[in-house]
């Protein structure tokens, strides 16, 4: 689920009216723009008010301007667009209604159409809109409550919430005082990130604590999988305490349905899961996928090319991809699923394609898994390997020789460094005599290295000159690191 579809029509389009503006590779005019998004131009002119009403309450400055016909948008640094996006979803009514819908513990339609001024013709087909967009996490709103398992209620808001970012903080004191109970148990602190995720998901809990429903079901398919781990037992017993303060009722789940949230979302931090690890009982399901599945990593890799830390941060990663597919269904996206697979498709070799499709074979028949789990695999994984591939590769030195260049030298020398030093794992520097460089630039037309590495440069650098230069420099990264493979 993409949190933008949580919008209304009209919203949707003004939020890709904001997202063509911002992302367009070339000049666009109200025309094109208004084709584009199936609008008049009048109704486009109307619709470009209400955007620039609604973002320039969000930072120092917002505006979209035409110059010489061609359509602008342009905003100070404190926003950028997600922040636009989430403003959007926080006062849409589906967003509203969710809200509404946990904090109260049952709400009729005619509640609904009072408190939020909506005819209960509008409220109803939100609701079986709602509805729709809630199946893939297994829960609905039925007869003004939530229904559907527990876990997955919780799971949901909590996925919502930690989006829209709001109301949290790693100062909450109820997050410190479970943390005073659990602390003992690890050596290292908590991040500020994690002491955040753990503010929502209490967040989410105190609400559902006084409506909770015994709906089970899911979590009674993948009790036995944890029930032998001594941070699950040990957890039972320090959430059940904790949470007496708090409700006159708490369910024997309580624990259990912690524990899942603790170990699939990134809480322990790679030292302290290390610290479990130990402990952790091997012949779990989980423990027995993340030790397949490092070892597969591992061996494609070679043994000794990753570092004890790397390796304790791969282990780390293995474990959140898979408590959390089996734990929870259904996924919360702030990101368009398309590009983040467009970004990860420029690292991926076919050699990692395949190490990729068998990662998520192993992952699905070992837990049992439907094929629905398997965008949310290949992400994961995609973002591991391309991560480690990265971080491996061998940095380049690429020497620049313009000395024959009295007059020009220094100022090409320059325009080269502006125009290539963006590149990754490169450095770049004056050419000196007995150094070592993978590739050197010069105007001179012998080489002048023992590397079989040159590229002769045109005497005033040509944009066709820097494309190949580009060119080569992946070309040299590729070899020297299949080598090192």
């Amino acid at each position: 689920m993409h949190i933008e579809t949580l919008l209304d029509k009209k919203e949707m389009i003004q939020v890709d009216i904001i997202r063509l503006l911002l992302f367009q590779t070339k000049q666009t005019t109200k025309q094109a723009l208004a084709k584009k998004v199936n609008l008049t131009q009048n109704a486009l002119k109307d619709y470009m008010l209400d955007i620039v009403t609604t973002c320039q309450s969000l930072g120092e400055s917002f505006s979209i301007t035409t110059e010489e016909k061609a359509l602008a948008i342009t905003f100070s640094s404190d926003i950028n667009f997600d922040k636009i996006l989430l403003a959007y979803v926080n006062q849409s009514l589906s967003y509203q209604i969710l809200r509404y819908v946990l904090v109260h513990k049952k709400v009729s339609i005619f509640q609904l159409s009072q408190e939020f001024t909506s005819s209960e013709a509008t409220i109803f087909r939100k609701l079986r809109e709602l509805n729709q967009l809630l199946t893939p996490f297994h829960i609905k709103i039925k007869n003004g409550q939530l229904v559907g398992d527990e876990l997955q209620i919780r799971y949901f808001y909590y996925s919502l919430f930690t989006i829209m970012d709001t109301e949290f903080s790693s100062d909450d004191l109820a997050v410190s005082h479970l943390i005073e109970k659990i602390q003992p148990e690890f050596r290292h602190t908590f991040s500020r990130g994690a002491l955040k995720r753990l503010s929502c998901w209490l967040f989410v809990t105190r609400y559902r604590l006084s409506v909770a429903n015994s709906e089970n079901s899911h979590f009674f398919d993948i009790e036995d999988k944890f029930i032998s781990d001594p941070l699950y037992q040990k957890m039972g017993e320090i959430i059940h305490h904790y949470f007496k303060d708090m409700a006159s009722y708490v369910s024997k789940y309580e624990g259990a349905m912690f524990y899942c949230f603790f170990v699939s979302f990134d809480i322990l931090g790679t030292d302290n899961f290390s610290t479990y690890d130990l402990t952790r009982r091997k012949k779990i399901s989980t423990a027995m996928l993340d030790t397949y599945s490092r070892e597969i990593i591992l061996s494609y890799y070679g043994y000794q090319r990753l570092s004890i830390s790397d390796e304790k941060g791969l282990a780390y990663k293995l474990s959140q991809i898979h408590t959390r597919v089996f734990c929870f269904q259904g996924e919360m996206s702030l990101y368009e699923s398309e590009r983040i697979h467009h970004y990860f498709q420029q690292y991926i070799t076919p050699e990692m394609a395949d190490l990729i499709t068998k990662l998520i074979q192993t992952a699905q028949e070992r837990l049992g898994l439907t094929d629905m789990t398997s965008d949310f695999l290949w992400t994961n994984y995609a973002n591991i390997l391309v991560s480690i591939n990265l971080s491996l590769y061998q940095n380049l030195t690429v020497g620049i020789d313009l000395d024959n260049l009295f007059s020009f030298g220094d100022s090409l020398y320059h325009f080269l460094l502006s125009e290539l030093s963006g590149i990754p794992q490169v450095r770049f520097e004056k050419f000196h005599d007995y150094e070592y460089y993978d590739l050197i630039l010069t105007t001179k037309e012998k080489p002048i290295s023992q590397t079989s590495h040159y590229y002769y440069l045109s005497e005033f650098i040509s944009p066709y000159d820097i494309e190949k230069i580009k060119i080569i420099i992946n070309k040299i990264k590729h070899q020297k690191n299949n080598y090192q493979k």
